[in-house]
């Protein structure tokens, strides 16, 4: 990545006039950051350790059982627990960002994620390990909008896809280095403190980014100075999610009916006042959380949709595949995670061609990148259920190379598509929806996947063909999400 020329981004109906009261960060105003490739590569290390963290439990978490005999609500709560407090706080860190700086927000971010990723790694019990995941995951979501934002307005048209390439890697790169770090370091057995090590792997990356991105970003100007944030609605959407996820997620251990049924739906009639709430909010002028007119956009309610699909089915499948090689293969935690390998050389792949195809080729590439994904989930779903313990390593890593090339070409696609129907006064809260998006998605389909997963009976195995098949269902469905969104995009093109 090298920086590029200072241009003058044009106006689009998108943006204020000059005359609004709205003040607009320095990059807002039409002057892009001349160092902005330079800022890029500090950027990125901030969703490559959002999916770091939140996926090297999943191969590490054999150890950290072995020290702390997790329960199943525990267990879901140390895997689980970071992407549900990601998820919840994206809107809120993504308006924060809004509100009183991205630049300032995203180092705030990598200053507590360092802080929490020691805690983690300093846990002495399992609330204290589950105190600190969920730190760690609010932490994430006050980081990692802002760079979704900052891509927004930093780059012109003319470099944003390239740009968001960039991101795709590093979030999916950042995937699977969880996947294959977190199996290896815990095997490793680093001055014999077993797991902890893998926490510890975010502490210098995030130190770095500090120092650099005051050296390769512009200080950001206050946004809508006086207005306020939105409390209440940040009150109203945490708590909303929360209750319709807990349920699922207790629902080994707490009798599901009625105490999870009457948390749904008090959590649905929660998240039906927030939107009232933040409608009536947004037509007295006052800075809302969730600007709800960005679902007015057919497209972006779509894009919104096929994140909260794809990483519904692929993050609970990775996780499920990880215990899957351990308990059942009975592979150690580094061959394990090293299975995961060719995802990681097929995801740069993809994230690199991905838009140039969708340059050749239409946006019909998204939906060819969503049917890669799936059929990638596929082909492991029946290697674990008609293969051997002796015969499954070689078909699940092919598998996983077909998916990680579509899940590389399908997050800059979708992310430049959603991101376009957004202006840029709404860049943090609209990335905040993305990613809130892909975070909750993991997390419902983590409980999701729970329910499949534990038997009736504790004396019984661990049911992974099915969980991994509900799963793959949840992927096909984003097949067809994509198929819709491409029409969509199109019908707007023309109109």
């Amino acid at each position: 990545m090298k920086p590029g020329p200072t241009v003058r981004a044009p106006r689009t109906a998108d943006s204020p006039p000059p005359a609004a009261a709205t003040a607009l960060p320095a990059e807002a105003d039409g002057t892009l950051n001349p160092r902005r490739w330079h800022a890029l590569a500090v950027l990125v290390i901030g969703p490559f350790l959002s999916l770091f963290d939140q996926f090297c439990v999943n191969l590490a978490a054999p150890s950290i059982n072995q020290s702390f005999r997790l329960s199943p609500f525990e267990f879901q709560a140390v895997v689980g627990g970071y992407g549900l407090v990601y998820g919840l706080g994206l809107i809120t860190g993504g308006r924060l960002g809004d509100l009183v700086g991205r630049r300032r927000m995203y180092r705030l971010g990598v200053a507590l994620f360092a802080l929490t990723s020691l805690a983690c790694a300093m846990a002495w019990s399992p609330p204290a390990l589950i105190a600190a995941r969920l730190a760690q995951g609010a932490s994430a979501a006050v980081l990692q909008p802002q760079v979704l934002a900052l891509i927004r307005i930093q780059f012109p048209p003319s470099e944003r896809a390239k740009a968001l390439s960039w991101y795709g890697i590093s979030m999916s790169l950042g995937m699977v280095g969880g996947q294959i770090l977190g199996g290896a370091i815990p095997s490793w057995n680093l001055l014999g403190l077993g797991w902890r090590p893998v926490f510890l792997v975010a502490v210098p990356l995030c130190a770095f980014a500090y120092i650099a991105v005051a050296r390769f970003m512009p200080s950001d100007s206050t946004t809508r100075i006086g207005q306020g944030i939105d409390g209440t609605g940040m009150a109203m959407s945490t708590l909303g999610f929360a209750l319709l996820l807990l349920p699922l997620a207790a629902v080994q251990e707490w009798k599901f009916l009625p105490t999870g049924l009457t948390l749904i739906t008090a959590a649905l009639l929660l998240l039906a006042v927030f939107v009232r709430h933040e409608i009536l909010r947004g037509r007295t002028d006052r800075v809302v959380l969730l600007p709800v007119r960005l679902f007015n956009s057919r497209a972006f309610s779509l894009g919104v949709l096929l994140n909260f699909l794809l990483y519904m089915a692929s993050v609970p499948f990775a996780v499920l595949l990880g215990l899957y090689l351990q308990d059942e293969s009975h592979l150690s935690s580094a061959a394990a995670g090293l299975v995961f390998t060719p995802a990681a050389v097929a995801i740069a792949v993809g994230s690199r061609i991905g838009p140039t195809l969708r340059t050749r080729y239409g946006p019909r590439v998204l939906v060819v990148a969503a049917a890669l994904t799936a059929v990638g989930l596929a082909a492991a779903l029946a290697a674990v259920a008609l293969g051997t313990r002796e015969t499954v390593v070689l078909p699940l890593m092919l598998a996983f190379a077909t998916y990680g090339l579509g899940n590389g070409m399908i997050v800059p696609l979708l992310t430049g598509i959603v991101l376009a129907h957004v202006p840029p006064q709404d860049a943090g809260a609209g990335s905040g929806v993305l990613s809130t998006a892909q975070q909750l998605g993991a997390a419902t389909g983590i409980a999701v996947a729970g329910v499949f997963l534990y038997p009736a009976s504790a004396a019984m195995p661990l049911r992974y063909t099915e969980a991994m098949g509900a799963e793959t269902v949840l992927a096909a469905l984003g097949v067809v999400c994509a198929a819709l969104l491409v029409s969509t995009h199109r019908v707007d093109a023309k109109g």
